[in-house]
């Protein structure tokens, strides 16, 4: 049987802590919040590396250093941790191979990637993301009680670990056979990652299970011949200090970025007036009024002083019967004592295009006809393009949509707008310094990620002599055989 470089191996502590499973994910905590950092460097890294092999056809020795020692500190942790319970011993704190640690993981010399392959990795991946995802727990169990509802996910590895946890604290033993399975699964998982990573060539579409990697002789030492060595010598605070400001930077810009982006595209939807128009909604009831109401505003003037183009309101209704319809604004007393004692239908919530109302009570009859009202601060009525203009004042207010004549039986189309200021400046501005800081933040990440890896990378491969043919790289399929 080939071996596959990516050689992940484990050795079973026994005994094992019948109740320090229990506590296991409050121990992990630390090691949880320096991944995060960890794996964001490794993503941004993956990418540079994508660039490098469509560009060059190789993949920088640093980048693939660092990678490799992310995938063994997961490894570490996920051994430790609720993926396997292989191990009480704590994780260390480094991307370098602990030679004595039960969990090991190092990666043979891979063969140079197709320049190619970058294009096309993640849908050769499907096929194992799809089988990962049922065993791993991308399914969910819903249960609901009325309005509760709770997720619970679905999965080979979270049922097998909870068997072997409770098997630990009722027996003190932990079954051989859940343990190969477990240890499979997660080998299986970090070949498909190292895969995506470009690091290896396809996986093979087979669940090894156990200790050793197939292809390791009962002699044969568990880790194999490592590329990557034992960390140099030398300061790692520069190389840590760059990755962790260039993760933590790269949160702001991208927020920048997007809200920029997204201002820019609200910008566009502005009219010659300043209007933004929201989608049509289709508001209908059998009682003579459909309401908006606890619309509170307070100080309404500093904002509208301040910026000339907003502070407007417009809502527009089409009658759907072809009767007149009314649409006003006012406050809520005046509105309350014109409807008293009749039927009207509050809009509660606008998802989407369905509207969701709430009762009123009293009965379903006609009110006296709205236009004939004189505490309306906006109204307008007709059978199609009725417009009522507003602006903003402080107040605690009412939107109405009744019939004109006041009568029961309502239905119209309803479109509202609201008025804002130019976003172009801010859009721009907010978008420009999100890539300005993206792009400041991604070479932290890789001064800061290369520099880990070259501390705890071997020499990197030499040139093939002058004169030697390229060796080709070996073919990857889009299915292995089992």
């Amino acid at each position: 049987m080939n071996r596959y470089p990516l050689r992940v191996e484990a050795r079973r502590d026994e005994p094992l802590s019948r109740w320090l499973w229990l506590v296991k994910w409050l121990l992990l905590i630390p090691h949880i919040l320096i991944l995060v950092v960890l794996w964001v460097g490794f993503l941004v890294l993956t990418v540079v590396a994508y660039l490098a092999v469509l560009i060059t056809g190789r993949y920088p020795h640093a980048i693939q250093a660092y990678n490799v020692g992310v995938l063994r500190w997961s490894w570490r942790v996920n051994y430790y941790g609720y993926q396997a319970l292989g191990t009480d011993r704590y994780p260390p704190f480094t991307l370098a191979d602990v030679p004595d640690h039960p969990a090991r993981l190092h990666l043979d010399e891979p063969a140079r990637p197709r320049r190619w392959l970058p294009l096309v990795a993640w849908l050769f991946a499907i096929p194992h993301l799809v089988i990962l995802g049922a065993l791993t727990g991308a399914a969910t169990w819903t249960v609901g009680r009325g309005d509760t509802t709770a997720n619970a996910p679905i999965s080979v590895v979270a049922a097998a670990v909870l068997v072997a946890g409770f098997a630990l604290l009722f027996t003190g033993r932990y079954p051989r056979g859940l343990y190969d399975l477990l240890v499979g699964i997660a080998r299986w998982n970090l070949r498909v990652i190292a895969y995506l990573a470009l690091l290896t060539p396809y996986p093979p579409f087979r669940l090894d299970q156990g200790e050793r990697e197939p292809g390791d002789g009962p002699d044969d030492p568990p880790d194999g011949p490592p590329v990557h060595r034992a960390a140099q010598d030398g300061s790692v605070a520069g190389p840590v200090i760059a990755l962790l400001a260039g993760v933590v930077l790269l949160v702001p810009a991208m927020g920048a970025g997007v809200a920029g982006g997204g201002l820019l595209a609200f910008e566009s939807a502005r009219d010659s007036s300043g209007y933004v128009t929201g989608p049509a909604l289709q508001v209908s009831t059998a009682t003579a009024a459909v309401t908006t109401e606890d619309i509170t505003v307070e100080n309404a003037d500093e904002w509208t002083r301040l910026l000339a183009d907003v502070g407007g309101i417009r809502i527009t209704a089409d009658s759907a019967t072809g009767r007149p319809v009314f649409v006003g604004i006012g406050r809520r007393a005046d509105v309350d004592r014109w409807l008293a004692g009749s039927a009207r239908d509050r809009i509660t919530d606008v998802t989407g295009a369905t509207v969701r109302y709430e009762r009123a009570g009293g009965a379903v009859r006609s009110v006296p006809a709205p236009s004939a009202q004189d505490f309306w601060l906006g109204s307008a009525n007709g059978a199609t393009g009725a417009q009522m203009a507003w602006r903003v004042t402080d107040g605690d207010f009412t939107v109405v949509l009744a019939n004109a004549d006041g009568s029961p039986g309502v239905s119209a189309d309803v479109r509202g707008a609201v008025q804002v200021p130019d976003l172009t400046g801010l859009g721009a501005g907010l978008l420009i310094g999100g890539i300005v800081a993206g792009i400041l933040a991604v070479l932290l990440i890789v001064v800061g990620g290369t520099g880990l890896g070259r501390r705890h990378a071997g020499p990197p491969p030499p040139p093939p002599p002058a004169g030697t043919p390229p060796q080709p790289a070996p073919r990857t399929p889009v299915a292995a055989s089992t």
